[in-house]
């Protein structure tokens, strides 16, 4: 049996989980953290993209938008704007979404206005990305 260490997933909105787990994985700046009991106390971003976590051999899975995760040997604390189970989102609104954000980053745009137009991209994109996986 897999060690276990309290996970707690927060949206900016509603607690997304609490309770025991046995393996985390999240997308970052850099690739995908993979994390498991005992891991070195750190504080990193998370990006927009697939979070999937591990409780009893289970894979559980959702998209996550920007955040950051706090671990520490014994907890994990993510914090995301928002979070979302694969079966809640619309896919046509992300599609809507994505050419919307494309279509805003042709026109000219301040700094500010841009970076809020590639989050949301980032944000459409995490969605149908993840969508696509769980369609049947």
């Amino acid at each position: 049996m897999a060690k276990k260490f309290h996970l707690e997933i927060l949206a900016s909105d509603h607690p997304f989980y609490k309770g025991d787990c046995e393996m985390l994985v999240f997308p970052g700046i850099d690739g995908s953290y993979g994390i498991l009991a005992d891991h070195e106390a750190m504080i990193t971003a998370v990006n927009a993209g697939e979070l999937r976590f591990q409780l009893d051999e289970e894979w559980h899975h959702a998209v996550v938008s920007d955040g950051f995760v706090e671990i520490t040997p014994k907890k994990v604390i993510l914090l995301a704007d928002t979070i979302e189970k694969p079966e809640e989102i619309d896919k046509n609104r992300a599609l809507e979404a994505k050419m919307r954000a494309e279509e805003q980053l042709r026109q000219k745009q301040s700094l500010r206005e841009y970076y809020n137009t590639k989050a949301a991209l980032n944000r459409a994109m995490a969605r149908l990305k993840v969508t696509s996986k769980f369609d049947k």
